[in-house]
């Protein structure tokens, strides 16, 4: 009776074993573009992990079609990146790119290190613009000489690419985007040439053309991308805006009460923020009112005297904040600090207030050379 049991119970064993199996589809035989599908709705936090999965994983996670099926479906992420100009023991300094990762619960800066060599470009006093997935690396200074060159960043394979070169060699220049189109202001000598004030890059056509100067004499110190239209802002306060589709000029009277900020400032939604007397503010272009930013005593706490504002930036909704502490000992020495802050617009009895929430705050670069230096922030989508 038990020998009977026992050779039932095997049997049973082992017609389910040929039912799983048979019901189990072979992973190999699925098709990549069903792959590709199912893993482009997964984070990318979780792709260095799925790597290791595979080589066909490793290989379809480096390939464009994910981006492709990831910006399709609207599952695009947005990725923080730091240009910093470094001390290297064999050349002395060159520009490294960092992204603003989590490790522990802290904020830290992830050495980039798969850039692709071709057309890496180190060239100082360069302008970057973010581009969709991109970041284009515009003019700077080869060997103290203004260049034309433009070089672009894939951010989702981490390699460089040619761009066509600008019509003027340019340093020091400000760039926009707008409309898929890049904007160049200043960074060359004046002349009698006709793109020398600004050029305008033509991302469908691939082709530069002038940018017309607008009506003033004045030196422009700032610029901004801002409902639509870009502004720039003279050093006597007066501001211009260009409307792309009438490819012309008006002044403005708005933007009233900015002409006391002189640090980095960003734009988010319909607000701009601002330090002012080291206090973060939010600045209503609609009524000219500053709103100041609650909430951000942790922030405030740990900057010191010896801090300083380098950068604000809008990164994909949040606020970032990066500022540097120098020390006195030892000497000649700094510590890079970031932020990263959600806000809220809330309404109250007395009106409009800003809350911010720090949900992350701490040193990202602790007792590096002061030569070091934060060339460019930018956040795009991947």
């Amino acid at each position: 009776m038990n020998l009977f049991k026992a050779k039932k119970e095997e049997e049973y064993i082992a017609e389910k074993k040929e039912d799983e199996e048979a019901s189990i589809v072979s992973f190999s035989s699925i098709p990549d573009d069903v792959i590709v599908n199912i893993l482009a709705r997964i984070s990318k936090s979780h792709y260095r992990s799925l790597c290791l999965v595979s080589k066909n994983f490793n290989s379809l996670l480096s390939s464009p079609d994910i981006y492709f099926v990831r910006s399709l479906i609207g599952n695009t992420e947005a990725r923080f990146y730091v240009r910093l100009w470094v001390r290297t023991p064999s050349s002395g300094h060159r520009h490294r790119w960092f992204t603003l990762g989590y490790r522990q619960g802290q904020l830290t800066l992830v050495l980039v290190r798969a850039l692709s060599s071709s057309y890496s470009p180190d060239r100082l006093n360069s302008t970057t613009v973010a581009v969709h997935s991109e970041i284009y690396q515009i003019g700077g200074s080869n060997e103290n000489k203004p260049t034309r060159a433009v070089r672009v960043l894939d951010c989702r394979s981490h390699t460089w690419r040619s761009a066509p070169d600008m019509k003027v060699a340019r340093k020091h220049a400000m760039s926009y985007f707008l409309d898929e189109k890049i904007y160049v202001i200043g960074g060359c000598k004046k002349t009698k040439e006709k793109m020398s004030w600004g050029e305008v890059f033509d991302l469908k056509t691939q082709t530069w053309k002038p940018l017309p100067k607008p009506p003033s004499n004045d030196n422009y110190v700032d610029g901004a991308v801002f409902g639509g239209r870009l502004y720039v802002f003279t050093i006597n306060n007066e501001k211009y805006a260009y409307d792309p589709t009438e490819e012309s000029w008006v002044q403005e009277a708005g933007f009233e009460g900015l002409e006391g900020i002189t640090g980095p400032w960003c734009i988010m939604g319909s607000l701009i923020f601002a330090e002012y007397h080291r206090m973060y503010v939010g600045y209503d272009a609609s009524n000219g009112k500053w709103l100041m930013v609650h909430g951000l005593d942790e922030v405030h706490t740990k900057r010191t005297k010896n801090s300083r504002t380098i950068q604000l930036v809008n990164h994909g909704g949040k606020l970032v904040i990066i500022w540097d502490v120098w020390h006195m000992c030892p000497r000649e020495h700094k510590s890079i600090w970031c932020a990263v802050i959600s806000l809220e617009e809330r309404l109250t009895q007395s009106g409009n207030i800003l809350l911010g929430k720090v949900e992350r705050c701490n040193v990202v670069l602790d007792l590096v050379h002061k030569s070091y230096k934060l060339s460019s922030c930018q956040s795009v989508l991947v």
